[in-house]
């Protein structure tokens, strides 16, 4: 039997926490980098917020369902990856 877990990927902007009110359904936490790389990836390369300067002073900060942080990705990691 799979466990799914939801995976919450909070943002961290300069200090700033934004968290992510939703989360997204995940089996393990191998899941949970590939899916924050690919969600960091989409955000760096077509997405434009006035309110934030530069995407690759973000980082996703994921936690799981009870809270625990099981991965911290700086957004400049998608570059390294590209």
């Amino acid at each position: 039997m799979r466990w799914i877990v939801r995976y919450f990927m909070n943002v961290r902007y300069r200090g700033r926490l934004i968290p992510d009110p939703d989360g997204d359904e995940l089996e393990n936490e191998e899941a949970v980098q590939g899916h924050a790389l690919a969600n960091a990836y989409d955000l760096v390369f077509h997405t434009r917020m006035d309110s934030l300067r530069s995407w690759f002073d973000c980082s996703f900060e994921v936690t799981d369902e009870s809270g625990i942080t099981v991965l911290v990705m700086p957004f400049g990691e998608v570059v390294s990856e590209t």
